[in-house]
């Protein structure tokens, strides 16, 4: 079986110039790229040719970045951590790197994480040799990123700390896309949506949607995609497009956010049937409320939990909006009580009392 590269970091004290400092440890020639963002530019510089034993400063002088990023040329079994850059075949230096690559005769590679720690001023990071990702492995450009992570603990699982750390440097400035907005917002997922692949999350009553072909920070996609459903973030970028109650966006940043409804949120997830009437099934997952009778799908509707709704204000109020209907037809409920097999939800303002149970 071919031997491919895998990175394992190892901090050296002394034992190198100061710096970012690669070392390769495999048995065969390495040929490197790095990527990193300064002031919301993100620049790849490569190649640089590592010798089996040998050690290559690509940052020299003081560190000014924690994260930084790294590619390997002609390992095909290279799969990345889910972020991917654009480079060049030959040597280069390419800023605005999470751009349109084709747009500069470049092209996109997968890139793995290095953090290099919060008051690092050199680092060196160790390339070891380890078996070639096996076919089928998660790939490391955005289209796939949200493809199943895999399991804990293996060699490709993400470091969620260090992708939000990652996600958290604005990978443009706002408004040069579309309308800026920052939204406190709760993770759906990410995967095939009706667009293309991408990443789902909701705010303010609409479901919004970040494709992995678009504009947004990979390292923000990259976070999205190894988060759960129901996980409060904070969302900038620009707005691209707006149809019915969905959002199409560019993210440039994103930082973990507060839910003060995640104990009702998470205690609804799951499949519920009327208490009146048990061909009448909800089933919600993340924020999307789905109505069946008689196992046909009735309506899909985006689940906004919050203190007010509309008009109505105080407690804990759950509002409804019909993906695909007018923004303006919004249902609201008072969630009267969520427990292990019962959910009650109060229709407002006629106060009839809705009943469901588990199945």
């Amino acid at each position: 079986m071919r031997v491919g590269l895998i990175g394992c970091l190892v901090l050296l004290a002394g034992q190198a110039e100061a710096g970012l400092t690669l070392c390769n440890d495999g048995a065969a020639r390495a040929s490197v790229a790095i990527a990193y963002a300064a002031d919301g530019v993100w620049t790849t510089e490569g190649w640089w040719g590592v010798e089996p034993g040998a050690c290559t400063v690509v940052q020299a002088g003081d560190l000014r970045q924690r994260h930084y990023y790294y590619s390997l040329s002609g390992d095909a079994g290279f799969a990345g951590d889910g972020y991917s850059f654009c480079t060049m075949p030959d040597a280069f230096t390419l800023t605005g790197a999470d751009g349109d690559c084709a747009a500069m005769d470049a092209e996109s590679r997968a890139f793995a994480h290095i953090d290099t720690g919060p008051d690092a001023t050199d680092f060196t990071y160790r390339l070891t040799a380890a078996q070639a990702a096996a076919p089928g492995a998660k790939q490391a450009d955005m289209a796939t990123a949200a493809a199943p992570l895999p399991e804990e603990g293996s060699a490709q699982t993400p470091d969620l700390a260090g992708l939000m750390a990652a996600a958290a440097i604005p990978s443009f400035e706002r408004g040069m896309s579309g309308e800026p907005f920052v939204v406190n917002a709760v993770m759906q997922g990410c995967g095939p949506t009706e667009g293309g692949d991408g990443c789902t999350f909701y705010a303010e009553g609409a479901r919004w949607i970040a494709y992995a072909t678009g504009q947004s920070n990979p390292a923000a996609l990259a976070a999205m995609a190894a988060l759960p459903a129901g996980a409060a973030l904070v969302v900038s970028g620009d707005m691209i497009f707006f149809g019915d109650i969905t959002v199409e966006a560019a993210i440039a940043s994103l930082e973990p956010g507060e839910d003060a409804f995640a104990g009702p949120r998470a205690a609804m997830q799951g499949a519920w049937v009327s208490a009146d009437d048990p061909q009448s099934r909800v089933d919600i997952v993340g924020s999307e409320w789905t109505d069946t009778y008689a196992d046909e799908v009735l309506r899909v509707s985006v689940l906004t939990l919050s203190d007010t709704c509309g008009e109505i204000q105080g407690g804990v109020l759950l509002g409804q909006q019909m993906m695909g209907g007018d923004p303006s037809d919004l249902m609201c409920y008072e969630v009267l009580s969520v427990g292990e097999d019962r959910m009650e939800l109060s229709y407002l303002p006629r106060g009839n009392t809705l009943v469901y149970l588990r199945p």
